[in-house]
This record gives C-alpha cells, sequence and structure tokens, in this order.
C-alpha cells in the first residue's frame, strides 16, 4: 500500500468513526443518563459487537461483493429500522438525574445492537473493499486491518462518550432539549441511508 491510499483509508476511517451514528449518540446518551461508570456494559458490548462485525465483514466480503445489490437494500431497511428505534427511545426518555435513573442497557443487548447497525457494517465493507482488497487478499492482512477498523470505531464510541461525560451538567439542564436533538441526529443518519 502506498502513502496516499493509507492516508486515504485513515481519513475515511476516522471521519466515519467520529461523525454522529447509532453508536456515538447511543454512548453519548448512556454516559449523559447514567455516568460513565455504570455504562462500561453497553461500551463493552458496543466494542465486543464492533469487532465481531468486523472480522465478520472482512471474512464475508468476498461474498458480500458479489451479491452486495441484493443484500445492501436488505440491510437499509434493517438499520433504517434500528436507528429510527434508537432515535424513540432517545426522544421519549426523560431528561436524566444527577443520580442517573432506570438502568443501561446491558453487554448483551449493546452486542447485538452493531449486527443492524448498517452504518458500521457498510463502514467495513467500503474500507475493505476500497482500500485493501484491491491491493492485498491475504487473509492475514483483511483480519488485522477488520481488527483495526473495530478500534478505531471504537475510539470513536469513546471520544463521544466522554462527550457525555464532560457535558453532562449542560446535558442535565437542557435534557429534554439534547434527547430531542440526539434523535434528529439520528433521524438524519437514517434518511441518508436512502439517498
Amino acid at each position: 500500500m502506498t502513502p496516499t491510499i493509507i492516508s486515504g483509508f485513515l481519513t475515511y476511517t476516522l471521519i466515519t468513526a467520529l461523525t454522529p451514528g447509532p453508536n456515538n449518540i447511543l454512548a453519548l446518551s448512556s454516559v449523559n443518563q447514567h455516568g460513565f461508570r455504570r455504562s462500561l456494559r453497553v461500551l463493552a458490548g458496543m466494542s465486543a459487537g464492533f469487532l465481531v462485525l468486523m472480522l465478520a465483514c472482512g471474512m464475508f466480503t468476498y461474498t458480500l461483493i458479489s451479491v452486495l445489490p441484493s443484500v445492501t437494500r436488505w440491510l437499509v431497511w434493517i438499520g433504517a429500522a434500528y436507528i429510527f428505534w434508537l432515535a424513540w427511545r432517545i426522544a421519549t426518555s426523560s431528561p436524566a438525574t444527577s443520580g442517573g435513573t432506570g438502568r443501561p442497557l446491558s453487554f448483551w443487548v449493546s452486542f447485538w445492537l452493531q449486527f443492524a447497525n448498517v452504518k458500521i457494517i457498510l463502514y467495513g465493507i467500503t474500507a475493505l473493499s476500497a482500500f485493501v482488497l484491491p491491493y492485498t487478499q491475504d487473509i492475514f492482512w483483511v483480519t488485522a486491518v477488520s481488527i483495526l477498523l473495530a478500534v478505531i470505531g471504537c475510539v470513536g464510541n469513546l471520544v463521544w462518550a466522554l462527550a457525555g461525560h464532560l457535558f453532562q451538567s449542560l446535558f442535565r439542564r437542557h435534557g429534554r432539549w439534547v434527547n430531542r436533538i440526539l434523535a434528529l441526529l439520528l433521524i438524519y443518519c437514517a434518511v441518508r441511508m436512502f439517498f
């Protein structure tokens, strides 16, 4: 790989990992409502699910490339439904109180939600098919890049979780508005999947 390809890969992955998406908004919302420590299960489940999903993307990219047109349509609808559900859940949740009410999502719920997250599925498939497979089809490199994609994505989630922690007092004062804005961002993500 040339430096140009590597810089393109890093630009794509970092921008994708740091822009609003279901995982990032879920991380921010969970930490905002329940605190960083109580949200560790959510973050760990998201990270584990992300890693497994990126490895699956790496292992099945060859097949997905050949059937992508038919698979994409279903993935978009499933992913959009998940994102709309998440938006509804955030928009209708009550603003966080100082102690964090309710319980954050469990490890397994946040783990399995990754498999309905079209943004990260397409993130993995796009990165592998555009930046890796044209240059090498060595399974070691496909696996290594899949792991790197998961690490970069998890860093993006952590950045949003830390933002939820750092701006917690602002979010608590304006909780309803913050929840509505986050829900609108998710709806925007879902709608953008179709255009």
